[in-house]
């Protein structure tokens, strides 16, 4: 690895990790508002995401996203993932890192923990399909606590040039926790449907509609909550 990689990746890593904190300031600043949390709601998800190839096996990888009310340009929650990944198989892979979930509306409660995946690529004649299985483990800070799992079946579509069209759907469970309004079992639904394009050999963008549908009783009392995000991605590749 070189010396500007290593100093780009720990510089980013550092950026990331220690604005967290900082952000943590601004909580007391900001009240939620209906629009934010009331199902039918818009978020905006811009996220940026970095790859480094230490070998042929591993991978460093860390994503960092930002939520925002579309209605009010609330800042939400910031989510924050640093992982390394190891390819067993053309088709199998493992992952595990760190997750922070950081979150600013009145009410919300910062988590933090780790997870892990496993990961399957392969082709249906041309179309590259892939699925994941993830296992987190969730501190907040008001001391509960959330073990769940997500499974993701995903799709992607190439169209002209360096187009493709992508879908996914995920599914989260709850297998444990300590919080009074969170139940085991169904928890959540995200669905997506978006555009990717190569911008250059090192650089990739997409921009999709995700429908997140959560369970009313782990996140409203009175129904179940459908928000609309909006979901802009950037994904660099540092080799």
């Amino acid at each position: 690895m070189s010396q500007p990689v290593l100093s780009l990746v720990a510089l980013t890593a550092a950026l990331s990790l220690l604005s967290i904190p900082a952000e943590a300031q601004r909580r007391q600043q900001q009240q939620a508002t209906p629009s934010s949390l009331q199902s039918g709601a818009v978020w905006l998800s811009p996220a940026i995401g970095l790859r480094y190839h230490i070998d042929e096996r591993w991978l460093f990888q860390m994503d960092t996203q930002f939520r925002f009310d579309a209605a009010s340009g609330t800042l939400l929650d910031v989510q924050v993932r640093p992982g390394i990944e190891y390819h067993m198989s053309p088709n199998w892979g493992l992952a595990a890192g760190y997750v922070q979930y950081q979150r600013y509306l009145a009410g919300q409660t910062t988590s933090r923990g780790a997870f892990q995946d496993v990961l399957y690529r392969a082709r249906i004649d041309t179309l590259p399909i892939a699925g994941r299985w993830r296992w987190e483990e969730l501190f907040y800070d008001n001391g509960t606590y959330l073990v769940r799992t997500r499974v993701l079946a995903g799709l992607r579509i190439p169209l002209k040039d360096t187009w493709e069209l992508a879908f996914s759907d995920e599914v989260f469970f709850n297998v444990g926790n300590s919080g009074p309004n969170r139940r085991l079992g169904w928890a959540q639904n995200r669905i997506y449907a978006g555009f990717g394009r190569a911008l250059t050999p090192w650089a990739k963008a997409s921009l999709g509609y995700e429908l997140d549908t959560y369970d009313p009783t782990g996140s409203t009392p009175t129904g179940v909550r459908n928000i609309h995000n909006i979901k802009l991605n950037l994904v660099f590749d540092l080799n």
